[in-house]
């Protein structure tokens, strides 16, 4: 998947995967899966969310094709199962003055699994964060579909990084945003399998999520797994509700 400008500074540095057999080693996975991670460029170097750490090397090269030498500022972390957590250790090795950022569960969770306790910074709900011309605001969204879950807001882009909700199975090939794609054709099937085998019996989390989004101003949606929207949110929020 080729380095793509979704927005001013904004940028997709994910990966896909086409090798992994069953996702959870539970679900089959015949189109492959994407784990999505983005970066921001601004006065702050934002990276949001990592991969799977099989993906370390080629998610480092894609932040090294924009910002080159200069370094991480800040990793915010919306969700830590390991396909999208595991290569924060190795993260940090690249960038040790990066602050990890993300709420109280998230934090005990990176020390859990990685003994990382050190130049972290822990948010809580409807926190904001300068980071330059930018300013990103956090909403909890526990049990979306697990305990630390949260989405971060872009305030002057007006897009959100939604963690897991909102993704779908199948790797990206070649196309980041779903209106590039026959979504009904050739994804929506898998959009439906991944929210019911991942999202879908945390029906009222989600619901609530749904209520909160509606709070927003959102011009874009920016998953874990599968496209960015664009164009026709509603009809994504719609199957969701």
């Amino acid at each position: 998947m080729k380095i793509t400008e979704i927005t001013n500074g904004i940028h997709y540095v994910g990966v896909n995967d086409r090798c992994k057999y069953k996702f959870e080693n539970l679900w089959p996975l015949p189109y492959g899966v994407s784990y999505n991670a983005y970066l921001i460029t601004d006065k702050k170097n934002v990276l949001i969310d990592t991969v799977d750490a099989a993906y370390t090397d080629r998610l480092l090269d894609n932040i090294a094709e924009i910002i080159g030498d200069g370094k991480i500022d800040y990793l915010i972390i919306n969700h830590m199962e390991p396909d999208h957590s595991a290569s924060i250790q190795f993260i940090r090795q690249k960038y040790p003055q990066m602050t990890i950022v993300g709420n109280v569960k998230t934090l005990e969770m990176v020390k859990g699994y990685y003994g990382i306790d050190e130049n972290t910074l822990c948010i809580k709900n409807g926190e904001s964060l300068s980071i330059g011309k930018k300013t990103l605001t956090f909403h909890l969204t526990p049990m979306v579909h697990w305990p630390e879950t949260m989405m971060t807001y872009v305030n002057e882009d007006k897009l959100i990084f939604s963690g897991d909700a909102f993704g779908c199975f199948g790797a990206l090939n070649g196309r980041l945003f779903a209106d590039e794609v026959d979504f009904d054709r050739d994804y929506l099937d898998e959009t439906r399998r991944y929210y019911t085998n991942i999202v879908g019996k945390y029906g009222s989390q989600v619901q609530a999520v749904l209520k909160k989004a509606a709070e927003l101003d959102i011009a874009m949606l920016l998953p874990l797994h599968g496209f960015v929207w664009r164009k026709e949110l509603g009809y994504l929020l719609h199957k969701y509700d």
